[in-house]
Formats: C-alpha cells, sequence, structure tokens
C-alpha cells in the first residue's frame, strides 16, 4: 500500500478518535475523499467541516458503508461491528486501521511494545536511552501523540517508539522491525464501557491479536520478549525473528530480584543502583536495555537514559509525602497480575486502596500475594469489594479490611491506618468504569483526595 492509492477514492473513518484525526491531512494530501463517520458530533467533528471532510453522524453512522473504497477502524470500535455493518453489501471496501497504515509506510526506524501490563513503562524506558544516545526519537501511543500526527517529522534516522494495544494489533497485516513483548495475562475479555465497547471474545482471540506484533516479521527483524511469561514465550515459538530473551531465570539477559542485570554471566548494570524498584519496572527497564543494546547504544547511553526515566502518570507515581507517609499513584493497576507487581516495590508497610469494576478475574493468587507481602491494612472500593474480601480471607490475610463508597472516605480511612514510614498505595486490581470515568481520572481523584490534607 502507497499513498498513491488513495488519489481519487473514497475513505471512510470509522470513528473520530484521534488515531483517525490524525490521519486526515495525509489522505486529503494524497487526494482522497474523506468522511468521518461517528456516533454522534464531537468538538473534533465540529472542526473537521472546514477541512474538506464530510460528515456521517448519528446512530445509523455505519450504514452504507459500501459507498467507500477503504474503511479505517480505530481501535474502540469492534472488529465485529465493521463485519456486521458489511455484511450483504455487494461492493464492500478494503476495512484497515490507522496502525496499520503506518506499519505499512513508516519512513523511520520503528520499534512496538505490546503486553497486557507495563507498555507505556517500557516505550519511555527505549525512549530515554535513545534520546541519551543522541537518537532522533518518538514516543507515541497512549502515552504520547498520535502515529501520524508526528509522521511528517519522520526520517529514515527517526526512531518511533509505539506502545500498541491488542485492539490495535488485531488485524494488522505488518509488524514493526523490533517487537517487543511483554508478559501476557488476561484482559479486556468483556466490555470495559459504552465509550470504548471493544472487547475479545476468548483468551485466545485477546492472544492471537497480541502476537500480530511479530506475526509479520521477517529473519532480519528481532523480537524481545519477557521470557517468564508462558504466553509471550509462546508467541517467540511461532516467530521468524532473531530473538532475545529476558526473564529471572533462563534468559538472554537475567534480571535478579536485586536489580542486576547479567548477560552470558557477565554484570551489565545494577538497576536499584539508579534508584528503580519493583519486579515489574526490572523487567521494562532490561527489556529497554536489551533493545538498546541491540541498536547499538553504550553503556554510558544506557545508564544515562535509564537515570533519565521519570514514572508515568498513574503508574506507580510517588506524588506526595505527608507526615512521613508516601502517596503512590498505580491507578493504571487495571488487573490482579499489575497490582501484585506493585507490591514487590516496597518493604515498608503498605496501606492498599484495592477495587473498582468488574472484570470477572480470579483474585485467588491476588490475595496471596498480599497476604505474603508488607501490606498491613486494605482500604476496599467499587463492585469487586465482596468478592475480593472472600479471596482475602480465604488466602488467611491477617490485616484490617474495611470498606469505601467514595475515593475521599477511602484516602481518609487509609490515612487514619498509616503511621511515619508507610506508604498509601492506590493499585486498584480492577477497571475503573465503576466510579470513575477511566483509570485516569479515578488517579487524578486519589491525588486531590490526598491534597485535601494539605
Amino acid at each position: 500500500m502507497t499513498w498513491a492509492d488513495f488519489a481519487n477514492k473514497k475513505v471512510g473513518l470509522l470513528g473520530a478518535g484521534i488515531e483517525n484525526i490524525a490521519l486526515i491531512p495525509h489522505l486529503l494530501k494524497a487526494g482522497a475523499r474523506v468522511t468521518v463517520c461517528n456516533q454522534v458530533e464531537t468538538a473534533a467533528t465540529d472542526q473537521l467541516k472546514d477541512q474538506g471532510v464530510e460528515l456521517a453522524v448519528g446512530e445509523d453512522y455505519l450504514n452504507n458503508l459500501g459507498q467507500f473504497d477503504y474503511v479505517f477502524r480505530i481501535a474502540g470500535m469492534p472488529t465485529a461491528a465493521v463485519d456486521e455493518a458489511l455484511k450483504g453489501l455487494d461492493k464492500k471496501p478494503a476495512v484497515t486501521s490507522p496502525t496499520d497504515l503506518f506499519l505499512a509506510l513508516r519512513p523511520c526506524h520503528l520499534i512496538g511494545v505490546t503486553g497486557t501490563k507495563g507498555k507505556g513503562t517500557t516505550s519511555t524506558f527505549i525512549g530515554c536511552i535513545l534520546e541519551a544516545a543522541g537518537k532522533k526519537v518518538f514516543v507515541v501511543g497512549n502515552i504520547g501523540r498520535a502515529m501520524f500526527e508526528i509522521y511528517n517529522e519522520l526520517t529514515p534516522e527517526s526512531y518511533v517508539v509505539v506502545e500498541l494495544s491488542s485492539f490495535q494489533l488485531e488485524d494488522v497485516t505488518n509488524s514493526p522491525e523490533i517487537a517487543v513483548v511483554l508478559p501476557v495475562t488476561e484482559d479486556h475479555l468483556q466490555p470495559v464501557s459504552t465509550v470504548n465497547p471493544n472487547f475479545h471474545p476468548t483468551v485466545l482471540h485477546y492472544q492471537a491479536a497480541k502476537a500480530n506484533i511479530t506475526a509479520f516479521q521477517n529473519p532480519t527483524d528481532l523480537l524481545v520478549y519477557a521470557a517468564d511469561s508462558k504466553t509471550a514465550a509462546e508467541i517467540a515459538r511461532d516467530s521468524s525473528a532473531r530473538q532475545i530473551s529476558v526473564g529471572t531465570k533462563l534468559a538472554d539477559l537475567i534480571v535478579s530480584p536485586t536489580g542486576e542485570i547479567r548477560a552470558d554471566e557477565k554484570v551489565l548494570l545494577n538497576l536499584k543502583q539508579m534508584g528503580l524498584s519493583g519486579d515489574h519496572i526490572f523487567l521494562n527497564a532490561t527489556i529497554a536495555v536489551a533493545v538498546a543494546r541491540e541498536i547499538g547504544c553504550d553503556s554510558a547511553e544506557i545508564e544515562q537514559g535509564l537515570r533519565n526515566f521519570q514514572p508515568l502518570p498513574h503508574r506507580m507515581e510517588t506524588f506526595a509525602t505527608r507526615d512521613g507517609v508516601t502517596f503512590v499513584d498505580d491507578s493504571y493497576a487495571t488487573n490482579p497480575t499489575a497490582t501484585m507487581a506493585a507490591l514487590t516495590a516496597f518493604t515498608q508497610p503498605i496501606i492498599l486502596i484495592l477495587g473498582g469494576a468488574s472484570i470477572g478475574a480470579d483474585f485467588k493468587e491476588l490475595a496471596e500475594a498480599v497476604t505474603n507481602s508488607s501490606v498491613k491494612t486494605i482500604v476496599l472500593i467499587g463492585q469487586e469489594a465482596a468478592r475480593l474480601r472472600e479471596n482475602l480471607q480465604a488466602a488467611g490475610f491477617g490485616g484490617n479490611v474495611t470498606d469505601a463508597t467514595l475515593i475521599d472516605d477511602a484516602v481518609e480511612k487509609a490515612i487514619q491506618a498509616s503511621s511515619s514510614g508507610d506508604v498509601v498505595l492506590l493499585s486498584p486490581a480492577c477497571k475503573s468504569f465503576d466510579m470513575f470515568k477511566n483509570a485516569s481520572d479515578r488517579g487524578e481523584q486519589f491525588k486531590r483526595a490526598v491534597s485535601k490534607h494539605d
């Protein structure tokens, strides 16, 4: 596919998300006739009317897709909804996505990062190291700008690091030259909200979407994967790319619980000495080191990049200290695995704010991890509070467990239970849509509630 393929073609953009909006100028420049199809009018669609873009807005916005030569699906739109809209059409458009088009037409080096959790953090680590090495680097995706927003700034020497969700990957036909697969667990198996109704019907469907990051790589491309993750290792076994494994035992790069990275029995560096902590942070950083070494970054550049790293908002973000108590926002821990990883970052007593919207997760392993951690008090919130309490009781958790209906109440109870030297950690292990707009909103409300105690 080339830009010339869109000349004088009718293109429908299904959804007015930032990925499609960023694509519009490039399609218009290529000579396409663009229509944005969206269920409701938004500020974004209003601004398009003066740009030569047609609008199809309303409940029937997916009708008449047969008029288009190409349609672009945004990640939040279920592929099944598009398939249903195309049923019975005599003339069907080619269905693609902004992600797949960028993968196909990228004029630069591309590093794609996927996994259930840690995509943004790993992408940021890679970006920090490449920047320290003097590379022109762009980190895009949920933590930055849309891919096509930076397209005109790219050169063959540029590096783009993009975090790729399962919804972005599920229908791609291209892969990045360097693919990263972090641990893959269960996620997105039911709709999280009416705003983002997409979900995977089965675990295998979710895993297959993740596997697409390497499915179209060739033998000269590179796959870096988390060797301790069964699913990531299975994805690697089916890949034709060159491979570097990262793990805690049998791997090309081994990272210890103390943050020491080894390769071929040689110590490369110690992450804890750089102020980093937590098993998941160690893994994310070590994978970034593997990528950087492959690109040609030297030890000094890698160390400087790691030292330049700053935690992303709502991802193990230490944002306040009050009377000797440290407050950490890990609102993006939306499944049990992420919360279990967060607990490994602390040796001091933890007051844990836990719970949220139901995703049908199994909390048994989480409850056991909490019981064996330094958590002394748990404040439960949200729809899953009762089920979490049952699992904690079954695991023999000996600390105090209390309930809160609002985040302000949860913070109040957490502060009352804390002493100097403790950590108040919001790491919910659940989605946010029962009480909040999204995980970012949950984190921001947590911070505001804490600030009221200044």
